[in-house]
């Protein structure tokens, strides 16, 4: 090996640490920092109305009445310690029309129907943003997933329930926000295998917690 040779490895050798050190200063430019703001709204006791309704049926509507209790543990963890339903249910077009059409009486779908359930849940929220709304405002929100079980009266009979579903929060305040729910109510009947049934709440949730503690920045 050559003096020259030896003389670019040594040259090429000294130039790699300021090649490396003038990529970690980005061009001259400061590096840029992120960092996760905390939730600026937190919740404690939750008191939840609302209006749902029970779609899947062909033969009724259910249109509900619902109120509930939860208590926030922390921003991840809640227990939705109780939360009732009573439903009003309305009649849909197609008992009429097989009557009228095919000369059929239905004799299911007529009779048991939903009146009232009430569930207790474990809630998971993971997810919390803020949405810009037109580029004008700023509205908080957070998704969360709830699993649950209770008491479900349909028919002439009561008989268990399992609830599992996701919801959306909207915050106008601290102490108020307001809820989308959408749940499925597997409703198990006779046997192993449930009857599945939708439910989709809209709902108002107030808070009750140190205000001081849930202002945003």
């Amino acid at each position: 090996m050559n003096r020259t040779t030896v003389s670019l490895l040594v040259l090429g050798a000294l130039a790699l640490p300021r090649a490396a050190l003038a990529q970690l200063e980005f061009d001259n430019e400061a590096p840029r920092v992120f960092s996760i703001q905390e939730r600026p709204y937190r919740l404690g006791h939750e008191f939840q109305l609302g209006l749902g309704v029970l779609p899947l049926d062909a033969f009724y509507v259910g249109v509900t009445a619902t109120a509930g209790y939860s208590y926030h543990f922390s921003d991840f963890w809640a227990w939705e310690i109780a939360g009732g339903s009573y439903s009003l249910d309305f009649d849909t077009a197609l008992k009429n029309d097989l009557f009228s059409q095919y000369r059929v009486v239905a004799t299911r779908g007529g009779g048991t129907r939903i009146t009232t359930f009430a569930t207790t849940s474990l809630v998971v929220k993971p997810l919390f943003g803020k949405l810009a709304v037109f580029n004008d405002d700023v509205v908080y929100s957070e998704t969360f997933f709830v699993a649950g079980l209770g008491p479900l009266h349909k028919g002439n009979n009561w008989m268990p329930t399992i609830d599992l579903g996701v919801g959306f929060r909207f915050w106008t305040s601290p102490v108020l926000s307001w809820r989308l729910d959408i749940r499925d109510l597997l409703v198990f009947e006779s046997g192993i295998v449930p009857a599945n049934s939708l439910f989709v709440l809209v709902s108002a949730s107030f808070n009750y917690r140190d205000l001081n503690k849930t202002k945003a920045p």
